[in-house]
């Protein structure tokens, strides 16, 4: 007789953009590598305990009511699968190109859901282009010829986003480097769950793990992060992240295709640099800095409804805040400083591969203003250090083309297509 086991070893985790809250997404954007994923599938229970003239204290029936389940994920920081994590708590997602030929500008100004742009270069049909800069950048395949003798009209998907006469429009590298900018989604400007809706797109996620019929494997839909938080150590670790989130309770979905993985590796904590009060570089690059971590936090709850489902009406996310620690060996009073006086300085991280083109990875976190709300001296070890933590502050600088306001933005590079992550 053979008894049927399942090594733990045989997990393998795959993440998909969906199109609406609770609707499936079955073809799998890509497999992630994780160290742990932990799930439960947690039922609320309606005990009846009518008097029926019995001294018993339990229950005398037991009925299913609403369920919810609940992840929690981690693993080394992946720059190309990774940022459906961070895009799923925060929302708003810009990308941007690396430039190749042509390079124009517009010759007239162009509005939401236009199909062509006016521009003072030819572009042939099925040409990657960007649109505008910064928060405005939009990526588009040419979907026709163009007419004209300049300037020249491009066919084009329907835009997402207006642009002004002059922005520079240029064909891009298909094969990257791409940079995916991700803050906080401040309206209903993109992606979200609905027309007006500021709530960043769902997730669904599929573990294959062997004892479930059929596929060996549950699925979860309308996944909602509600924790994030990235952690380094100069002397001894990747960057490493985690993660919390509640969904839909789990299923079994009909089939999992084979898992397969990209060759992007994770990228150790040493190569990192960080910049206070300006970027990290020139005089603001600081080299004291020996750990740190950045936690991303997001209030949600799952809203039960009379509609004939265990399942929630939807899962509502609420405020979102950022806060981070950080060690320093303590060559100057700097930290403490930044304490006393209340400055509030820029803080920003990159850790790069050092690659080129579509081999590049890198993650760059920015807090235009962060506040150092208690910084201890640390003489447990041979030099003295500083230990701080600190709050972002909530700034427009940081802030994505959704407007408003973030504490944070985190920004990725990598070889994926824009609007993958949303």
């Amino acid at each position: 007789m053979t008894t049927a086991v399942y090594p733990s070893g045989k997990q393998a985790v795959a993440v998909s953009v969906e199109t609406g809250p609770g609707v499936p997404n079955n073809t799998i954007a890509a497999w992630v590598p994780v160290t742990k994923f932990d799930w439960n599938d947690r039922p609320t229970w309606l005990e009846d305990k009518a008097l029926r003239g019995s001294m018993a204290v339990d229950a005398f029936g037991m009925v299913l009511g609403v369920q919810i389940g609940e992840l929690t994920v981690e693993g080394p920081v992946y720059c190309d699968t990774t940022p459906f994590f961070v895009a799923n708590l925060l929302g708003d997602v810009t990308t941007t190109g690396t430039a190749t030929t042509p390079t124009g500008t517009l010759s007239s100004s162009s509005i939401v859901g236009a199909t062509s742009v006016s521009s003072s270069v030819s572009i042939p049909a099925s040409t990657l282009i960007q649109i505008d800069t910064g928060n405005l950048a939009e990526i588009v395949t040419t979907s026709g010829a163009p007419t004209g003798v300049g300037p020249y009209t491009i066919p084009v998907p329907a835009l997402t986003k207006p642009h002004a006469s002059g922005v520079a429009i240029t064909a891009i590298q298909s094969t990257g480097p791409n940079l995916h900018a991700i803050s906080l989604m401040n309206s209903g400007q993109g992606r979200g769950q609905g027309t007006n809706s500021c709530q960043p797109s769902t997730l669904t996620i599929s573990q294959y793990y062997g004892p479930a019929a059929t596929s060996g494997g549950r699925q979860f839909t309308s996944v909602v992060f509600t924790e994030i938080s990235f952690k380094w150590n100069a002397e001894s670790e990747f960057l490493t992240w985690t993660g919390k989130a509640i969904a839909w309770v789990s299923a079994i979905p009909a089939t999992l295709t084979a898992p397969t993985y990209s060759t992007a590796s994770p990228l150790p904590s040493w190569q990192g640099v960080l910049g206070l009060a300006g970027p990290a570089s020139g005089g603001t690059l600081v080299k004291t800095v020996e750990t740190a971590e950045y936690n991303l936090k997001r209030t949600a709850s799952a809203k039960f409804t009379g509609q004939n489902s265990q399942n929630p009406y939807i899962i509502a996310r609420g405020d979102v805040s950022a806060d981070w620690k950080s060690s320093f060996i303590a060559a100057d009073e700097s930290p403490l400083l930044y304490m006393r006086n209340n400055t509030q300085p820029q803080y920003q991280w990159i850790l790069s591969n050092g690659l080129s083109g579509a081999a590049a990875l890198a993650m760059q976190v920015d807090m235009q203003a962060a506040a150092f709300t208690e910084v201890k001296p640390n003489f447990g070890k041979e030099l003295i250090g500083f230990d701080a933590t600190g709050k972002a502050i909530i700034n427009p600088t940081n802030a994505g083309y959704s407007g408003g306001m973030s504490p944070i933005k985190l920004t990725f590079t990598n070889a994926i297509a824009a609007g993958t992550f949303v």
